[in-house]
């Protein structure tokens, strides 16, 4: 067994992991699957900032705790349970089902929303969290729409996580037919010091299309480390928008790759990330074949030693002309102790192509201030408007797709932020 680069309390970690094993679960499979990801989760060691990927990003929340995995039947904040959308509902609690609490009626023929044991994949290479992910996987939740399918109504994927230690790897796997559409909403949040470490993949075949929002909520002791994969075929279109508000510690991989040609896919990203917070996005995008598109916009308002992560890969492969691709980070900083690290990247194997970058991080504008202050505004108000004139881009994407309960709860969140910004 390799050594780690970043050793972990390992007897006490391989002790958690053989009382899960020990817990009646039904459906639960794979065990010597579940082993090995667990070795090679033992023989990595979390990330350390050794690394490339990481250089920005410190796990310090996670090294030297051992986080278990906690029960599906804990109390719960009745709040958390009112509904985003109008829509077919699917509940996680740390992890696993809650049949009791989903909501799956409406759904038309040819549209399967379920929870199913999960299998433990996905853990080669040299992701640690991958690896840890699969070893603890219990249940998924699952979408398949056939072919010509469109939901009228969104779906609500709500992913709670609760209590002190507590370590919940929910999956999510969404599969669209040729033709099918839907708008899934993927919130996750909870309550205590806890870890959620999700993952995700997206299929797409032929002209389907595919309204996603992530909505990262969690707990402020909370950490967050999440993965999507996602695939497109031709014609396929896809819209992910990602809201990151909570966690003191907050990471999204996101892989995206258009394998078949007039793929689009449309990424938003807004994240609040408030005093002691790091918010922290990779993005590796690939078109793999021609006449692709793809729009990239992530904007980040820190207050506080907030700190934002952007790093975003565009790769054009050989043979994928005609590729339209473009990539945009905006960072606005409210306070001179907040860090923005931002890397845009452009490979480019492809010569006729249209692909462009650009990264921004700055300060309110004084003589915008100095304008509304002179029109009688106070400053913390004057401050108010140009943060949520910098956010009203993204708060439109989702109002346009009908997610007012989404919107709601973002206004509300920007408020609060603000209130705590502007105080002394």
């Amino acid at each position: 067994m390799a050594t780690p680069l970043n050793p972990l309390p390992l007897d006490a970690w391989r002790e958690a992991f053989e009382a899960f094993l020990e817990l009646p679960a039904e459906g639960r499979a794979d065990e010597d699957a579940r082993r090995a990801a667990f070795e090679r989760f033992a023989a990595l060691g979390f990330p350390t900032r050794r690394l490339e990927g990481w250089r920005f990003t410190d796990l310090a929340p996670l090294r030297g705790t051992v986080f278990e995995p906690g029960a599906g039947d804990r109390p719960l904040d009745a709040a958390w349970l009112a509904p985003l959308v109008d829509g077919p509902r699917l509940v996680f609690v740390n992890g696993r089902h809650a049949p009791w609490l989903s909501q799956l009626e409406g759904l038309p023929a040819g549209a399967r929303l379920e929870a199913v044991p999960a299998l433990p994949v996905g853990f080669d290479g040299d992701d640690a969290l991958a690896a840890l992910h699969a070893a603890f996987v219990e249940d998924e939740a699952r979408l398949v729409l056939a072919p010509g399918v469109a939901l009228e109504r969104p779906l609500h994927l709500l992913l709670l996580s609760v209590g002190d230690g507590t370590l919940a790897t929910p999956r999510v796997v969404l599969e669209l037919g040729e033709g099918a559409a839907a708008t899934v909403v993927e919130e996750h949040r909870g309550q205590g010091a806890y870890w959620s470490n999700p993952q995700a993949s997206i299929r797409l075949r032929a002209g389907a299309r595919l309204t996603h929002v992530a909505l990262q909520d969690e707990a402020p002791e909370a950490s967050h480390t999440a993965r999507l994969a996602v695939r497109l075929a031709r014609d396929a279109r896809l819209a992910l928008a990602r809201v990151w508000l909570g966690g003191r510690l907050a990471r999204a991989d996101l892989a995206l790759a258009l394998d078949g040609e007039g793929a689009e896919a449309t990424l938003e990203g807004l994240s609040l990330v408030g005093d002691g917070q790091t918010a922290d996005h990779h993005v590796d995008l690939r078109h793999a074949v021609a006449h692709g598109s793809s729009r990239q916009t992530f904007r980040a308002v820190l207050s506080g030693a907030a700190r934002s992560v952007f790093d975003g890969t565009i790769r054009v492969e050989p043979g994928a002309q005609k590729t339209d691709a473009q990539q945009q980070a905006r960072n606005l900083l409210l306070s001179r102790r907040a860090v923005a690290n931002t890397q845009p990247r452009l490979e480019i194997f492809a010569d006729d192509v249209k692909c462009g970058h650009g990264a921004t991080v700055g300060a309110l504008d004084d003589d915008a201030l100095f304008y509304l202050r002179s029109r009688g505004l106070g400053e913390a108000e004057a401050r108010a408007m140009l943060v949520r004139a910098f956010a009203a881009e993204f708060v439109d994407v989702l109002a346009d797709a009908g997610l007012v309960g989404i919107v709601r709860r973002l206004e509300a969140r920007l408020a609060a932020f603000l209130d705590r910004e502007g105080r002394p």
